[in-house]
């Protein structure tokens, strides 16, 4: 098997390495985040879960991954 081509991308502010066309919903579970509660920017738009499933990552990319914390 040929190894993939990775490309850089931003998480949080900070550079990350992944391969071309990587989907999201696999980079949320190579980091180990609990999908139910997390809020997603990608690219400067706040995605739906739906819209999350169909994202290919690719060069450039920019995520912001939030959980939302309730308090008073």
């Amino acid at each position: 098997m040929e190894p993939r081509e990775s490309v850089a991308i931003v998480v949080n502010g900070k550079p990350h390495e992944v391969s071309v066309g990587l989907p999201l919903e696999s980079l949320l579970s190579d980091l180990g985040l609990d999908r139910r509660f997390l809020v997603v920017e990608y690219n400067g738009q706040a995605l739906t879960a739906h819209e999350r499933g169909t994202v290919r990552l690719a060069k450039g990319d920019r995520l912001e991954l939030v959980r939302p914390v309730a308090g008073g």
